[in-house]
């Protein structure tokens, strides 16, 4: 991912350099570390911020989000990416969070501060190497907007190819050829940080307000009530 940033940073002469951490999570431009704010720059999920900010398909009645991930992985650290994704595709702050959880699944009713209610659904429990599954959709008045193909319920690949050597194929990025969606993301990401000083500063604010959703919705857990964020 790094090679693919310095390629980026040199390509369209961006004057800051910048450092992506091993996680991926992160990225030091100058000597400041600023959180990386990855599904900002993926497509399918921008796309669902285009379509909710047009208002073609009116206001929004309820927001599902489902995320199953491996055996193992921070549910907290999902929950902080639904939340972002949430945020983000809502153009709006979170103000209130209910959530539960047991071994490895949560579920949350998340509202928004535009109003709306979303149920976020979490588990992880796939087996080693198997993909992530997620969903984001948006039930409107007048439409729903989701960031997968119709009546799908897991991702789809661009190219399959079937017999004796099974491969499937989804690179979305022509400049980062070989990075799956996710890594493109985050190497997008760290680029529009080190493009930008006003997009460092508002990704501070970003992971300000989400931590606080995370700390509320395990005060939620602890208490079995609803918790105001912030």
């Amino acid at each position: 991912m790094q090679k693919g940033l310095d390629l980026l940073l040199t390509k369209y002469s961006v004057g800051e350099d910048a450092v992506i951490s091993e996680d991926g999570r992160s990225a030091t431009v100058g000597n400041t570390s600023y959180p990386i704010h990855a599904w900002e720059c993926e497509r399918r999920i921008s796309e669902l911020r285009v379509m909710h900010d047009s208002g073609r398909l009116g206001a929004v009645c309820t927001y599902r989000i489902g995320h199953t991930t491996r055996r193992g992985a921070d549910l907290w650290a999902l929950l902080y990416r639904e939340l972002g994704i949430l945020s983000f595709t809502m153009n709006s702050g979170i103000t209130e969070i209910f959530a539960i959880a047991a071994d490895a699944a949560m579920n949350c009713i998340v509202t928004t501060d535009n109003g709306c209610i979303a149920t976020i659904e979490l588990a992880a429990t796939l087996g080693e190497g198997e993909e992530d599954v997620d969903k984001h959709e948006m039930i409107c008045r007048e439409g729903v907007a989701c960031d997968r193909v119709v009546d799908t319920q897991v991702p789809q690949h661009s190219i399959y190819l079937f017999g004796k050597e099974k491969a499937k194929f989804k690179d979305v990025d022509a400049e980062l050829y070989g990075l799956t969606e996710g890594e493109v993301g985050i190497v997008r990401c760290a680029f529009k940080l080190a493009s930008s000083e006003c997009y460092r500063t508002e990704s501070l604010e970003k992971a300000k307000m989400l931590e606080s959703a995370v700390k509320a919705a395990k005060t939620s857990i602890e208490t079995l009530e609803n918790v105001k964020v912030g």
